[in-house]
């Protein structure tokens, strides 16, 4: 009988931290500005276009922001509906299947001269990017007791900042919980500086690390391993 499925460890959130800070790189340099991850910096975006009137450029803003709250819906549904089941695998693997798609549907478009601002190859491109970063965003929230979010950073710069005020009051744990969100900033910071630096040599094949990384999560924790206590 196989045993229980491998639990979630700090260095899986900090892997996949890694992953959306490449993507999100990627995804900006090839979408023109567009965020696939960082959503904050999307609705700024559309609020200003809104408050200058122009329409027609705050609906690039608005189509990845519903994809990405649908991908987080989806994620969020899957778990809820397999409660007794390891999620991440399945969800990892999607997630790499999106990226892939992502990977090789812009390279063609791009190659063709079909990418253009707010052309139909560009939403469809956003669609694909912000719905992979809206599912890994759901797939893991929780590492050893302490919540987590992998492209979220925003949320987890605050929670590292909150954790090194409660380190400094010797409060219980504390510096353990600051230790997993300090490594997810870091995480996702070096993600974003290595697909910004291979995107200027490879374009949009540099996704293939970030892809390979997570088919291998995907397959490794499938694997046995020690049950965990988290959600």
């Amino acid at each position: 009988m196989p045993g229980p499925p491998r639990a979630p460890q700090p260095r899986v959130a900090a892997t996949l931290a890694g992953v959306g800070g490449w993507v999100d790189a990627v995804g900006f340099l090839t979408l023109f500005g567009l965020f696939t991850a960082h959503l904050s910096g999307n609705t700024a975006r559309l609020g200003v276009e809104l408050g200058q009137g122009e329409v027609s450029l705050a609906l690039t803003y608005i189509v990845p922001i519903v994809v990405f709250i649908g991908g987080v819906a989806a994620g969020s549904w899957f778990m809820a509906a397999h409660p007794d089941r390891n999620t991440l695998p399945p969800m990892l693997a999607v997630e790499a299947l999106l990226v892939t798609t992502f990977m090789v549907l812009g390279t063609a478009l791009h190659d063709g001269g079909d990418l253009t601002p707010r052309s139909a190859a560009y939403y469809g491109l956003a669609v694909l990017a912000t719905a992979a970063m809206g599912l890994q965003t759901s797939s893991l929230r929780h590492v050893c007791d302490v919540a987590v979010h992998t492209t979220f950073v925003t949320g987890m710069i605050t929670s590292f900042a909150e954790e090194l005020v409660a380190s400094a009051r010797h409060e219980p744990d504390a510096p353990r919980r600051a230790r997993i969100h300090g490594a997810l900033v870091a995480s996702y910071l070096v993600g974003a500086v290595c697909g910004s630096a291979l995107d200027t040599r490879w374009r949009l094949w540099s996704l293939a690390i970030p892809v390979v990384v997570l088919g291998a999560l995907s397959v490794g924790m499938r694997r046995p391993g020690p049950v965990s206590a988290t959600p």
